[in-house]
């Protein structure tokens, strides 16, 4: 995650239907942001994950 985010690469992550603290942690401490950690408890809300992070990456601008 350190070297991704050192190279400017946008890291979401997502738990999905766990409930270990420290593997949430990790998750939310390697996004790029803490609004880039999904908490994701079941299955049937995976879909309403990946629409907020599609609706994230199409505000992006790419530039060289």
């Amino acid at each position: 995650c350190t070297r991704m985010k050192a190279l400017n690469i946008r890291i979401y992550t997502i738990l999905l239907m766990e409930n270990n603290n420290t593997v949430r942690n990790m998750l939310r401490a390697c996004a790029t942001d803490p609004s880039m950690f999904f908490d994701t408890p079941s299955a049937s809300q995976l879909e309403g994950t990946f629409q907020q992070i599609a609706n994230d990456l199409s505000n992006l601008r790419l530039s060289r």
